[in-house]
């Protein structure tokens, strides 16, 4: 159960609650507590949680806590959701959102709001650690042309939550240790790298087992094991898939195997970084290598979860085997879109990944829902996400824009639209 020194007290919880907090019906049970992240725009997330009734709970980078559905009542935050046999977790779960990225720390503030909000709503409940879910771990994806099975993996939101320090942070002494719906065969493991991050304790175990072993014959056929820690570079685990878009981050900063410290922004040959070199988020390092003046480059700079690229980059170095995807799109300068898939079957577009051009967009994890037309809105063409944060839409011009930035009804005809796997 979590523990801390905070005191109620020290919670600012204001009143800011949905329109459709008056007609949501009250749940009959609460096993679960679901860790969500906006994944976008402080004000903007927040508007549309309002208006949608999407959590009880929403929590500002201040560490100010603002009430959008009674924590009695049904939030619907989930989604198309499973945990032990059990699906619609709306149903069973108080959902705490966090204003925040999937891969970026919580601020001080947060941490400690989170922490007594977690305390008081464990204690109420009864919810013991292991309950305190995050939505990448309850949300699952119903089978469809990329992946033939219902797998885990459709979100990353809240990923972070699932990581030891983090938790440690937050009062919580325990985690699932497994998925228990890939574990009983209702789901299966639809993003590796994911489950990796959700239960690095499983993965340290089979690591262990594996050491214990006798070699086989055909050793040549054997991949060989990853690293057991979530933060480490590895074959399979390249700089982005650990830090997504704070990658070349200042913040973000890089221990070598040699003990060498250099910061994201300070790296130029992203493919020549060791495996073992591990990786630490959120950092303020005065040890590390400041950057160059006039030999590097300025790094790339997230935009709301979209990577743009301000240098030349081979896609392999960056994103590993999500480089050839076809969940990658790459939005080129020139004002060609193409899929990764579709760029790696063509020996032109082979070419081009492997000399992204400065001023590149990269979309990680997003498939084409189509375009709007006369006769296909955005909310046909996209579905109810149709003006979520996390969806994007590429106007003719070429600009990128999130579901928030418009007005459903000024969308130009033509406009592409791209949402999450």
């Amino acid at each position: 159960m979590a523990a801390g020194n905070a005191s109620a007290s020290s919670l600012r919880i204001s009143n800011a609650l949905s329109p459709e907090n008056a007609v949501r019906p009250l749940r009959a049970e609460t096993r679960y507590i679901v860790l969500h992240t906006t994944e976008g725009r402080e004000a903007g997330s927040l508007h549309k949680l309002r208006r949608r009734g999407e959590t009880h709970y929403f929590v500002y980078r201040d560490g100010r806590v603002a009430r959008i559905i009674d924590r009695r009542r049904i939030a619907t935050h989930a989604g198309l959701s499973m945990w032990a046999g059990q699906s619609d977790i709306d149903r069973l779960s108080v959902a705490i959102e966090v204003s925040g990225y999937h891969d970026k720390e919580p601020t001080s503030a947060q941490y400690k709001a989170v922490r007594e909000l977690l305390r008081q709503l464990q204690t109420l409940y009864h919810i013991p650690d292991n309950r305190v879910l995050t939505h990448s771990m309850v949300a699952y994806g119903a089978p469809n042309r990329f992946y033939p099975h219902r797998h885990r993996g459709r979100k990353r939101c809240g990923m972070i939550f699932a990581n030891p320090r983090v938790r440690r942070r937050l009062g919580l002494t325990d985690a699932p240790s497994q998925d228990p719906d890939v574990a009983a065969g209702r789901l299966r493991v639809g993003d590796v790298s994911l489950h990796r991050i959700l239960y690095p304790t499983r993965v340290r175990a089979r690591i262990a087992r594996a050491k214990t072993r006798q070699p086989v014959q055909h050793i040549e056929r054997v991949k060989a094991p990853v690293s057991d820690a979530g933060d480490v570079i590895s074959r399979e685990r390249t700089a982005w898939k650990i830090a997504g878009p704070a990658y070349a981050d200042a913040s973000t900063v890089y221990v070598f195997p040699d003990g060498t410290r250099t910061r994201g922004d300070a790296i130029r040959q992203w493919g020549s970084i060791p495996t073992g070199t591990r990786v630490l988020l959120g950092q303020t390092d005065a040890e590390a290598s400041p950057a160059g003046e006039s030999e590097v480059a300025s790094a790339p700079e997230p935009e709301d979860g979209l990577l743009l690229l301000s240098q030349p980059i081979a896609a392999s170095e960056l994103l590993g085997d999500a480089a050839t995807a076809k969940t990658t799109t790459y939005l080129f300068p020139s004002g060609g879109v193409h899929t990764g898939a579709e760029l790696d079957a063509d020996p032109d577009g082979q070419q081009r990944l492997e000399s992204l051009p400065a001023g590149t967009r990269v979309l990680v994890g997003y498939v084409g829902a189509g375009r709007v037309s006369r006769r296909a809105s955005p909310r046909r063409v996209a579905g109810d996400v149709w003006d979520d944060p996390t969806t994007y839409y590429r106007v003719p011009s070429g600009a990128l824009r999130t579901g928030t930035e418009l007005t459903r009804g000024r969308v130009p005809t033509g406009t592409l639209v791209f949402v999450p796997e």
